[in-house]
């Protein structure tokens, strides 16, 4: 008997198979479409690779002011979207070579879950000792009412097979895909609105960084309303609940995903609350079967499902819980700047009552980002003495930054750990420090202030 079935090959599931074996475990994965899943294929890599494309086109058609001269710059979006498919072919065929190095059998088709130790796939019946789930998510699909071409509708899935530059974009949601989408789109001369149903951008992050991102959209020719939905459509025509209306050539559905959880007959025994629902341990309600990734709604971000898979396959062997704590996660929206924060927002502390001091430190105080021309965003602590609570950036490089504060709050480093560390000038890490010494007003690049 095999001693570990994996459903899913994205990062939960590789991750996962790869681990176990290290271990020394027997690993057979399914995959029904791609090695790599949503993020390799559909989603992290992919928008990645194109937004590259776009940073290299804005910056030369800008590169006047660094005294380089280029004349008529244009972008090739068919060559943009055939540059990312060769990339994420690249990377698959890579991580299917690795995968089978480590004596992993990977089996092709759809897994259907027959009992707690059957596997079925392919026409043949595997046995398994455990079970894992990590078969991710699916873009989330709003019902939209009126008298309409389908076609028009694009999920995040859809848009990467489109090789012709529309003229105007709709956003529904303004979380990672919205946010990267948007700004895709309008960095190559698309007319785009963004609409969230909630009270700001980027529901899940700071206000003040909500209220930034504001700013820089409208500095992008960027259109946005939230607590918006859409009443009604005809044809191109989008009714919007503000009383607005919108013409659009598409609509992007970018508003969250839902999990992939029906894997035959068995799995109806799987406890499911639209996730599927684990304990600490990534366990369902059948002793041997586990779910990690987006499947159990923890955390749906790709280095949330690669955490769990490393810490079930730990559980497994050793029966030990390795607690999973999801303010420990951190969250980046890509683009220029980058977006990213970790932690706890000013509202939910404000709302659990809870003492903090605040920093703000602007970007533009840096060094680094005047002589890159990048000097938009700041980067927000929240701590008290002996705690960080939250962190939260805007700036070039605030996906690298952001980890500084990761692994100062996972190993529970309070804000003295960072401010006796020295820091590299000029870097944009400066900001890290100077937003700790800012707690206490002895900052050193930001004016006194005044009493």
């Amino acid at each position: 008997m095999i001693d570990i079935g994996i459903i899913g090959a994205g990062p939960a599931g590789y991750t996962a198979a790869i681990r176990a074996a290290q271990k020394g475990l027997s690993v057979i994965l399914f995959e029904k479409e791609y090695i790599g899943g949503t993020c390799l294929n559909k989603g992290c890599i992919p928008t990645k690779a194109i937004l590259h494309s776009i940073k290299m086109f804005s910056e030369m058609k800008n590169c006047a002011k660094y005294g380089i001269n280029a004349e008529n710059v244009t972008a090739d979006f068919a060559k943009i979207q055939e540059r990312q498919r060769l990339i994420s072919e690249k990377i698959r065929k890579s991580l299917t070579s690795l995968i089978k190095s480590y004596n992993i059998t990977i089996v092709e088709g759809e897994a259907q879950i027959q009992s707690e130790h059957t596997i079925c796939a392919d026409g043949k019946n595997y046995e398994v000792n455990n079970i894992i789930i990590a078969a991710g998510s699916k873009p989330n699909k709003i019902e939209l009412k009126g008298d309409f071409n389908k076609d028009i509708i694009l999920t995040s899935d859809d848009i990467l097979n489109l090789n012709t530059l529309p003229k105007s974009m709709l956003i529904i949601g303004s979380g990672a895909i919205g946010c990267e989408w948007a700004r895709i789109l309008s960095a190559l001369g698309v007319k785009v609105t963004v609409i969230e149903m909630l009270n700001q951008l980027v529901p899940m992050a700071d206000y003040e960084v909500s209220e930034r991102l504001q700013r820089i959209f409208k500095k992008s020719r960027i259109d946005f309303y939230t607590s918006t939905t859409i009443t009604e459509i005809q044809g191109n025509t989008i009714f919007l609940s503000n009383g607005k209306t919108i013409e659009s050539e598409y609509i992007l559905m970018a508003a969250g995903r839902l999990p992939v959880v029906d894997f035959g007959g068995f799995s109806k025994s799987i406890k499911i609350e639209k996730y599927i629902n684990t304990d600490c341990n990534f366990k369902t309600n059948i002793e041997n079967i586990y779910a990690i990734g987006d499947v159990n709604g923890k955390s749906l971000l790709a280095h949330s499902a690669m955490r769990q898979a490393e810490d079930v396959i730990d559980y497994i062997l050793t029966g030990k819980c390795k607690e999973f704590n999801t303010n420990l996660v951190p969250a980046v929206i890509y683009g220029s700047p980058e977006i990213a924060f970790i932690g706890e927002t000013e509202q939910v502390l404000q709302a659990k009552d809870v003492n903090y001091k605040k920093s703000i430190f602007p970007i533009s105080a840096l060094g680094k980002a005047y002589a890159e021309d990048k000097i938009e965003g700041f980067v927000k602590i929240l701590a008290d003495d002996n705690e960080i609570k939250g962190a939260h950036i805007i700036s070039e490089e605030a996906s690298a930054m952001i980890e500084q504060i990761a692994i100062a709050m996972t190993n529970k480093i309070p804000p003295e750990g960072i401010i006796n560390t020295i820091f590299a000038h000029p870097s944009y890490s400066e900001g890290i420090l100077e937003s700790m010494l800012a707690l206490d007003n002895l900052a050193i690049h930001i004016p006194q202030k005044k009493e």
